[in-house]
């Protein structure tokens, strides 16, 4: 790629089976200055860019934000599009994620995704069991508080994880709310965030990693949220937390 691209799609995963729905999706978009990134244990070649997931500390409970923040430091696109794995989305999808960045160069954008039991001979999931309760039938774009982004798909301005400094690793100590502290922050540097109810993902029913999974968000991760909504509250939170100029 002579240039930089728009757009850097950033897929952080330990499932090898999760990755190739996502890159059939990306085959068929109707955008295509893009880049894909994948952050995992395990090497896989059919992206522009494979990181290997940094080492977990003595105490961690994954290493997922210092992967997403190792993958945000090598993204050279202006628009980052996080996008989970074993997720199904249409052709148009970068495009309109690029369409609200033109429009809105600070703002967040997230999708809705409802989670799904099978797929069709296409690899389209079908049959729902679970509903996005973030969902709005009768609204097509809104603007919402930090604490409802979701990375499963969403969309980050560059500058933004520049700004803030990424994800705070210190929640690779249990899982979840990593992405909401962050946008807490970048709600404080003058960042928006919305939810576009017209782009749609479908999400492949999948199991908790592991069974502490609850129990560690409960004593770990909700304690260690609170007090950071406390201290940014008091201003005496750091809103750039430092940790992408290491991977580089």
């Amino acid at each position: 790629m002579d240039k930089n691209p728009k757009i850097s799609v950033i897929t952080p995963t330990v499932r090898p089976d999760g990755v190739e729905i996502i890159r059939k999706c990306l085959n068929r978009q109707d955008f295509d200055d893009f880049e894909w990134i994948v952050a995992s244990p395990f090497e896989y070649k059919e992206c522009d860019l494979w990181l290997k997931d940094p080492p977990k500390r003595e105490d961690d409970f994954w290493n997922l934000c210092k992967s997403w923040n190792q993958a945000y430091a090598h993204a050279k696109g202006d628009l980052i599009l996080n996008v989970q794995d074993k997720i199904w989305f249409p052709q148009d999808t970068l495009s309109r994620f690029w369409f609200h960045f033109e429009n809105n160069p600070k703002a967040l954008v997230g999708a809705i995704g409802h989670q799904y039991s099978g797929h069709d001979e296409h690899g389209k999931p079908i049959n729902i069991v679970w509903a996005d309760p973030r969902w709005r039938g009768d609204i097509s774009f809104q603007e919402v508080a930090p604490s409802e982004m979701e990375m499963t798909m969403c969309s980050v301005p560059k500058k933004a994880v520049w700004d803030c400094g990424g994800i705070d690793e210190a929640y690779d100590k249990g899982p979840g709310a990593q992405e909401k502290e962050m946008c807490f922050r970048l709600r404080e540097l003058g960042y928006q965030f919305f939810i576009d109810h017209t782009i749609e993902y479908r999400a492949e029913q999948h199991p908790r990693l592991t069974k502490d999974w609850d129990d560690k968000y409960r004593t770990v991760i909700t304690p260690l949220f609170v007090r950071h909504m406390i201290e940014l509250g008091r201003k005496e939170r750091t809103l750039n937390v430092g940790n992408l100029l290491k991977y580089l």
